[in-house]
């Protein structure tokens, strides 16, 4: 995928890890909330303030644990090696001054002066740079969704990530709007619904295949949640499927 021009707009990254690779560069810069990113192995939290560039042809990761708004500049490669901004794409992460990030805001593809001008500035700028969070959800929450039958402790992801239990936990709850606990329980109930729409897995299996002790645990906590048992709430979801187990 190419742009024959650039492309400035506002984008809401999703709550899931999603892999890019494009043949133009790529500037972000956050507005509002925060979207992890990795590029080349390196990881950044695109929260306000900071401009992150992705350089054409690097394959990059991107993960967003809840609301947010990130400008996306989407530049290609002859127009900037024309203009000579190549070297945007060759540094790390920084956290812009409030004066470029606000002239950023309202930036506009179509005013080419203003759009190399705040270039040119952001090129100049000795912004300090940003360094690679120790908690990086782009690496653990995958591991986790993927094995929500395993019986995971908060002091486990905090010695993934080398940092103390009460410091995970509030950073955690920082990037994501809610505690470990509450965060996890609601992906278990996620997968649950999948499982008792898309299989006619026992509730049993699937209670078990979720991460919860047993289908007594499965319904108090699916009820607490969605004021249905999962008795009654598959009656009212299901469809016709062949009888399967839930991956575990």
């Amino acid at each position: 995928m190419s742009v024959a021009r650039p492309v400035i707009e506002t984008r809401a990254y999703p709550d899931r890890v999603l892999t890019d690779r494009h043949a133009f560069h790529q500037l972000l810069l956050g507005v509002e909330g925060g979207v992890e990113l990795e590029v080349g192995g390196r990881g950044v939290r695109v929260e306000p303030g900071v401009l992150a560039p992705i350089g054409a042809g690097d394959e990059h990761h991107y993960l967003a644990p809840r609301d947010n708004a990130t400008l996306v500049l989407d530049l290609p490669v002859a127009w900037c090696e024309a203009l000579r901004l190549e070297a945007l794409f060759e540094g790390r992460p920084r956290r812009l001054p409030a004066t470029l990030v606000t002239r950023g805001r309202h930036l506009g593809a179509t005013d080419a002066p203003a759009l190399v001008g705040w270039l040119s500035a952001v090129l100049c700028e000795a912004a300090p740079f940003v360094h690679e969070p120790r908690l990086r959800l782009l690496r653990l929450l995958p591991e986790v969704e993927a094995d929500l039958a395993r019986p995971w402790r908060v002091r486990d992801w905090a010695a993934r990530c080398h940092l103390a239990e009460a410091a995970f936990a509030r950073q955690f709850r920082a990037l994501t709007g809610r505690s470990p606990h509450a965060w996890l329980v609601e992906r278990r109930l996620g997968r649950a619904r999948e499982l008792m729409r898309e299989s006619t897995a026992s509730l049993t299996e699937i209670a078990l295949a979720c991460g919860f002790a047993d289908a007594a645990h499965f319904s108090r906590v699916f009820r607490a949640r969605h004021g249905f048992s999962p008795r009654q709430w598959r009656r009212l979801h299901c469809r016709p499927v062949s009888r399967s187990s839930p991956a575990r």
